[in-house]
């Protein structure tokens, strides 16, 4: 087995700090579009909008800015790593 002094655990930085940044913005957003959806369907003055559609939108918006901060974390470690 080899000793390999750069392990450092299963998950990157950017992974675990992904994660945070996409629950911190994702919960909020999927807690409005369930209560938006649960509340009733239409406003007068509006168009009707899917409740779910909403739900996952807010998903797909969660997981794009947890993938964005991984990415962006992970090359700003490894950039600062390099300069050393």
């Amino acid at each position: 087995m080899p000793n390999d002094s750069a392990y450092q655990g299963s998950g990157t930085a950017g992974g675990k700090l992904g994660c945070a940044v996409a629950a911190i913005t994702g919960l909020p957003l999927l807690g409005a579009a369930f209560i938006y959806a649960s509340m009733g369907h239409c406003i007068p003055e509006a168009d009707c909008i899917d409740g779910w559609k909403m739900i996952a939108a807010a998903a797909a918006i969660s997981g794009i800015i947890g993938v964005a901060a991984r990415g962006t974390i992970n090359a700003f470690l490894r950039y600062r790593q390099r300069d050393r």
